[in-house]
């Protein structure tokens, strides 16, 4: 608890606004919440002075600067909380702070609102297009690709929600390129809306069907050979799955022990392999290199396992070989999807809006600050401070607060107990400003 007074004295009445016209009328012990520090509750004790008008004769508090009576938090409190609602959860922020959840969950809403009003996406000029299950319904994804960077979140993914973000955010005339999956209407929103700009089918999604065959060469076979022997194979299928430049000498020896023993599995994956290699080609020799990949694969009883991919190249076989002109993928998309459903477990019971913010503003383009890791390779105790900085994980040992690695900064500061010597901490911005600049250190 920290007693504190404001010294400034109110001018104006606020009940009739006459000037000159207060005297002191006593004092009102007011508590206000702070932001955490030093991983400790923070309570302001404000003796508020209060006056009474001689005209009207109503009483006024005086006006306190950086302060939210309607939250009874100082507005440093509040930015923490608004800070710290995009990446940490509203119980461990309550704890962090000392108030009751629901107030932060309040807090956190007005800033949800303020974000929905306010931002303005930046379209993109390649831009991804998915979609992912949040808050119980399928939701719209977009991101700049290029850059790997997200762009907007939005309800729904129908072709009339897609094609009025486009509209609406100047995406005609800006958008150079699109990277998607194979899901038709997004085709037909871009044949439209876009005509002329290319639309290319993400490279994971085709490669993936090339090994979803021989995974179903694998199963077939396996059922055939028996329980134990397909067992065996199910363990081992990783030898399948990866390309074979990545494997170790090791898994190549017992892959090519086993393909021996199975020409028909071999068969399946020198498929594989082949059509992971067309991607490595040019454009022309990617096509001709595809028609021979066809005709062997479309052929024999290997046609049915990868029956998935031969469709697909049927039907979507020039929005895949664009890829060759625009080298561009999904990758990003694929990965933010992943983040968001992450986000989306986490936070069960949160309304979409606040996950939208959650996965838009956790990955915004951050201030550019002085980089960590060039602080850490100025310092003399190198290893020191990296040690500290991957403990941390992100948060800050004053306030608890998680925070990107560009926002916190190394700092010696006094111990708690009798007898330390300076201890050697990761903080953030706001805790570097209110520990105050003698605890800072400093480096050449």
């Amino acid at each position: 608890m920290i007693e504190a007074e404001y010294e400034k004295p109110l001018e104006a009445c606020t009940k009739c606004g006459v000037i000159g016209r207060l005297y002191r009328h006593g004092t009102k012990p007011v508590t206000y919440r702070d932001a955490p520090i030093r991983g400790c509750h923070v309570q302001i004790l404000a003796r508020v002075q209060r006056y009474k008008c001689r005209d009207c004769g109503g009483t006024c508090l005086q006006l306190l600067d950086g302060i939210r009576h309607d939250r009874r938090m100082t507005e440093r409190c509040i930015e923490y909380i608004e800070s710290q609602c995009i990446r940490d959860s509203f119980t461990r922020i309550s704890e962090h702070v000392g108030c009751d959840e629901k107030t932060v969950r309040n807090v956190a809403q007005g800033f949800v609102d303020r974000f929905k009003a306010e931002y303005q996406p930046l379209m993109p000029e390649w831009l991804g297009i998915d979609e992912t299950m949040l808050a119980g319904e399928m939701r719209g994804i977009f991101t700049d690709v290029k850059n790997r960077l997200p762009v907007d979140v939005i309800p729904g993914r129908d072709p009339k929600s897609v094609a009025t973000w486009i509209m609406v955010n100047g995406g005609v005339g800006r958008i150079k390129g699109v990277a998607t999956d194979m899901h038709r209407p997004y085709h037909n929103v871009i044949r439209d809306l876009l005509p002329g700009v290319p639309v290319v089918v993400d490279k994971f999604h085709v490669v993936r069907m090339a090994g979803n065959g021989v995974d179903q060469t694998r199963i077939r076979l396996g059922k055939l050979a028996g329980k134990k022997v397909n067992l065996g194979w199910k363990r081992s299928k990783i030898l399948l799955n990866k390309a074979y430049r990545n494997l170790s000498d090791k898994q190549r020896f017992n892959l090519q022990m086993w393909l021996d023993n199975e020409p028909e599995l071999a068969e399946a994956y020198q498929l594989k392999e082949d059509f992971y290699a067309i991607y490595d080609l040019p454009k022309q020799e990617a096509n001709e290199a595809l028609d021979n990949w066809i005709a062997r694969a479309s052929t024999g009883p290997l046609k049915k396992d990868f029956k998935e991919l031969l469709s697909a190249l049927k039907n979507w076989r020039s929005s895949i070989m664009a890829y060759f002109d625009y080298p561009i993928t999904n990758g990003y998309t694929e990965a933010l999807n992943g983040v968001a459903k992450v986000i989306n477990r986490q936070g069960r019971g949160y309304t979409f809006d606040v996950i939208r913010v959650r996965v838009l503003g956790r990955f915004a383009p951050q201030k550019e600050e002085p980089a960590m890791q060039d602080l850490i390779q100025r310092t003399s105790s190198h290893n020191i401070r990296k040690s500290l900085l991957e403990a941390s994980d992100g948060q800050c040992q004053s306030c608890m607060g998680v925070f990107p690695q560009a926002q916190l900064a190394f700092h010696h500061v006094k111990p708690m107990a009798e007898g330390g010597g300076p201890e050697l901490i990761v903080i953030c911005q706001t805790c570097n400003a209110r520990l105050g600049d003698s605890t800072r250190e400093t480096v050449n």
